[in-house]
């Protein structure tokens, strides 16, 4: 099965719906807000920037291994990634090569590295065959198509944490 038999038009349109949210929601605070700490145990808005630019990196790299041919639906962990990010009651600990490095961050620059991320990740989502599996340390056996959706439901749940984050900022 290639890329162009699988239907990604609802996918793409999600994931750039999803990306058009999370920019506008990482521009609209001043520099000073994007780098505040809402509360204790918490990521600022800048760091979950960040966090996510290395994630979208990491699926690039991904996303131009060498895969092969699977032998199963490539949307069979679909449900799986879904019922993962959307629990919102859990915690999660991120890799050590995703986390952000820093507790200050420039706006502009951190601004641009992210929407340059989600441009590129949008150039190679289209590229290659999506149904080929490729494995890795945090996922196993993964194929690219099942990736993309890691990518949308990873950023849907930064969204609600972000929007989160924003409540808790006004309050004080």
């Amino acid at each position: 099965m290639t890329s162009t038999n699988i239907p990604t038009g609802e996918l793409f349109a999600s994931l750039d719906e999803t990306a058009c949210e999370l920019l506008q929601l990482v521009s609209s605070p001043d520099e000073k807000v994007f780098n505040s700490v809402p509360f204790e145990d918490s990521w600022t808005v800048a760091q979950l920037a960040a966090h996510i630019t290395k994630s979208n990196r990491a699926i690039i790299n991904a996303l131009s291994m060498e895969g092969r041919v699977a032998e199963r639906n490539a949307d069979a962990r679909v449900p799986e990634l879904k019922g993962i990010f959307f629990d919102f009651t859990s915690k999660f600990q991120s890799p050590e090569f995703i986390l952000p490095t820093q507790d200050i961050y420039q706006k502009e620059r951190l601004f641009g590295d992210l929407k340059k991320s989600i441009e590129v990740l949008k150039e190679k989502r289209s590229q290659g065959n999506l149904s080929e599996k490729i494995s890795l340390p945090v996922f196993g056996e993964i194929t690219k198509l099942e990736l993309l959706y890691f990518v949308l439901y990873h950023t849907q749940r930064h969204i609600h944490q972000l929007k989160n984050i924003f409540r808790a900022l006004e309050k004080n």
